[in-house]
């Protein structure tokens, strides 16, 4: 089969792999019919997460069952599934203390030995360990875009919504109007902010988006000042909470700045390297601070919201593209080409 290669630091090629192949009996094998590059896979291949190359890339699928192991029960040849990007046992000391994104038996699919060694979904079939546990059938009135990002960058943008507990008639600020950050607009929605603040640095054509997915004001941090802004928007109160999906110093920054008395500030970017806080502003204002990786859990809720119209992050999808045209779709995504948010591939 043809999957995408991470070949070395700064190269990607589609090349022929071997068909992955159930190896313990409770794994499923996937026919990949949709897949979308991620910005995991740009920072793997850029080195900002270092890993051994040679493995076939990609985290975010759906496809259809092709083949189960003898224990597994709950899903079923032919069914149209979606799937974690970091599937979980469910069964080890972290999994039931709750923390399923550290599980002692996971990884994150296409990632490389340093994360677990799972095959990659840039390809047409994919092995998914735990099936039982992670694969979850998608509901016939739900189209394979519309499920495609539930395992990955909507869990992930939910969480840092949940994470910044935003309550009724709040304002919430995003920094970054990438997918994750347009995913935590879409989700900051559903806990009914009176207002819902984008900021995107250059992509004016991203910021238009937010605002089809729920922002209520943008700001263009290369044109306007983001604090003062920020203060006009709230009457010189500040934010209730400030969701960082950039990852950028500055960023973090304005994060914590741009909330009031007793905000809170949600983390839930990669940041490429350490960066510096204004801890005595936090303190003296009593900012409260969650991070850490996105969980994985509300997939299931989320599906269902997504099958009753409360969700739909369909309208990131720009491009839609064969597998035979990945290697342009990594190049388009990765250097932001033509007002790309996200790339569909379907094999």
């Amino acid at each position: 089969m043809k999957g995408l290669v991470f070949t070395k630091l700064n190269e990607v090629k589609l090349q022929e792999v071997e068909k992955p192949a159930i190896i313990n009996d409770t794994d499923a094998l996937v026919r990949v019919t949709l897949t979308s590059i991620c910005g995991s896979d740009v920072h793997l291949v850029q080195g900002h997460l270092p890993t051994t190359p040679e493995y076939v890339l990609g985290h975010e699928y759906v496809g259809v069952i092709e083949k189960v192991g003898s224990a597994v029960k709950a899903v079923k040849v032919g069914q149209r599934v979606a799937g974690p990007a970091a599937p979980y046992c469910g069964q080890c000391a972290n999994c039931k203390a709750g923390h399923i994104e550290h599980c002692m038996y996971g990884g994150v699919h296409g990632s490389g030995p340093e994360f677990g060694n799972l095959p990659g979904t840039h390809c047409e079939y994919v092995r998914v360990p735990f099936a039982d546990n992670v694969l979850l059938p998608i509901p016939d009135d739900v189209s394979d875009e519309q499920a495609l990002f539930v395992g990955d960058i909507l869990s992930t943008g939910f969480f840092g919504a949940e994470k910044g507990n935003i309550k009724v008639g709040d304002t919430v600020v995003v920094f970054g109007a990438g997918p994750v950050g347009l995913a935590a607009i879409h989700s900051a929605r559903l806990f009914s902010p009176e207002k819902i603040i984008a900021i995107g640095y250059k992509n004016t054509f991203r910021l238009e988006v937010s605002k089809k997915l729920g922002a209520t004001h943008t700001i263009l941090s290369s044109k306007e000042d983001v604090l003062e802004r920020i203060n006009e928007l709230t009457n010189g109160q500040g934010a209730d909470v400030a969701i960082d999906a950039a990852g950028t110093e500055s960023n973090l920054q304005q994060a914590v700045r741009c909330v009031g008395i007793g905000g809170r500030v949600s983390l839930v970017a990669l940041y490429g390297k350490s960066a510096s806080l204004p801890l005595n502003e936090i303190c003296m204002k009593n900012i409260k601070i969650e991070m850490g990786l996105g969980y994985l859990g509300h997939m299931e809720r989320l599906l269902r919201m997504i099958q009753t119209g409360k969700i739909d992050l369909s309208p990131i999808i720009t491009h839609r593209m064969p597998l035979s045209d990945v290697e342009k779709a990594f190049d388009i995504f990765q250097n932001r080409k033509e007002n790309v948010i996200k790339v569909a591939i379907k094999p």
